[in-house]
């Protein structure tokens, strides 16, 4: 009987090429499924460090930038305060022209102070004067200016001379001559801008803030067309090379910041790893592996194939212990004839 089974082309072709062929086929898709697993897997852990990355780098690039743009803005001041001069006088009763000194008041501010203590401040008066014969013939003349805190409390004063330029005859004429198209269209005046620079080094009083500026010329023949009030920052050492320098000084601050922040995270990110998630450390801490991981990672491998070769040949676990049994007594009972 056990003959004839073995003997039988249908038993034959199932264990020596169906079954054979099945295994290797399942063999290959379980090797194939497992290497996807695992590419998979690196690719997700490849991906989760680069957004890690990239994420710090941009958190520490944009907090350098902000820290330099931030620092810029309280380290160094506004470079020119422009007000505009408006002169009054007290004209005479019976004659023409006026009868006192033309003077102004220009307010700097509302608030306590636009002017950055401790930092020197180049303060200058611009007239426009036409070259009219009664400036020619004015000669020199003072222009005294007085800083003044809330309440009128005075800061500072300063006087200086100021004359218009002296051009002769025949530079009149041949400048006239050559600009008389302009003259003429209303594009240029015969005037001259005298800047008169008032305080070289002026420092505010963080005490007494200057708020208001008294300017008065003290010449009742003194002929303006208008005036303006410039409040230029004198920089020195880093003011300087900044203000000059904007883009190489942007570069070294902000590489500095970088540096400095980047050694910072560094050390908080050591400092709380022993505090991240389980996620995280998973992710990014390699993991070690006992005895007992691979025991249960065998187990559930086990399992897993077990359940695809049902779910996809229609094929038990116990088919292939059984088999495996038959070809062991089948090695077992040649032997035994032999010995009889």
């Amino acid at each position: 009987m056990s003959l004839v089974k073995y003997l039988n082309p249908f038993t034959i072709i199932r264990e020596y090429i169906q079954r054979p062929i099945e295994a290797f086929a399942v063999k290959q898709y379980m090797g194939y499924r497992k290497k996807t697993d695992d590419s998979i897997t690196n690719v997700k852990e490849l991906v989760y460090r680069i957004a890690v990355i990239i994420l710090f780098i941009t958190a520490i690039l944009w907090t350098s930038i902000f820290m330099y743009v931030g620092f810029y803005n309280i380290y160094m001041p506004n470079v020119t305060h422009v007000r505009p001069v408006h002169f009054q006088f007290k004209p005479c009763e019976d004659k023409s022209g006026i009868c006192s000194y033309p003077y102004a008041y220009v307010p700097l501010t509302r608030q306590s102070s636009i002017l950055m203590p401790k930092q020197p401040y180049r303060i200058r008066l611009v007239l426009d004067m036409p070259e009219s014969p009664v400036n020619k013939d004015l000669g020199m003349f003072m222009v005294c200016i007085q800083m003044r805190a809330k309440g009128g409390y005075l800061v500072s004063s300063s006087c200086r001379s100021a004359m218009i330029r002296y051009r002769s005859l025949l530079h009149k004429t041949m400048r006239t001559f050559v600009l008389s198209p302009l003259y003429l269209g209303g594009l240029d005046e015969e005037k001259q801008q005298l800047k008169v620079e008032l305080f070289s080094d002026f420092e505010d009083d963080p005490a007494n803030p200057a708020t208001d500026v008294y300017v008065e010329l003290q010449s009742r023949y003194a002929q303006v067309y208008s005036s303006e009030l410039q409040v230029q920052a004198h920089f020195t050492g880093l003011r300087w090379f900044m203000f000059n320098w904007p883009k190489i000084s942007a570069m070294f601050g902000i590489s500095t910041n970088l540096f400095f922040v980047s050694f910072v995270f560094i050390l908080s990110w050591y400092h709380l790893q022993d505090g991240l998630p389980n996620f995280f450390k998973n992710k990014f801490r390699p993991a070690v592996k006992t005895e007992g991981d691979e025991k249960l990672y065998i187990g559930k491998v086990k399992l897993e194939r077990e359940g695809e070769l049902k779910m996809v040949y229609g094929i038990d676990s116990a088919l292939f212990e059984e088999d495996t049994l038959l070809k062991e007594f089948q090695q077992i009972e040649p032997k035994e004839t032999k010995k009889t």
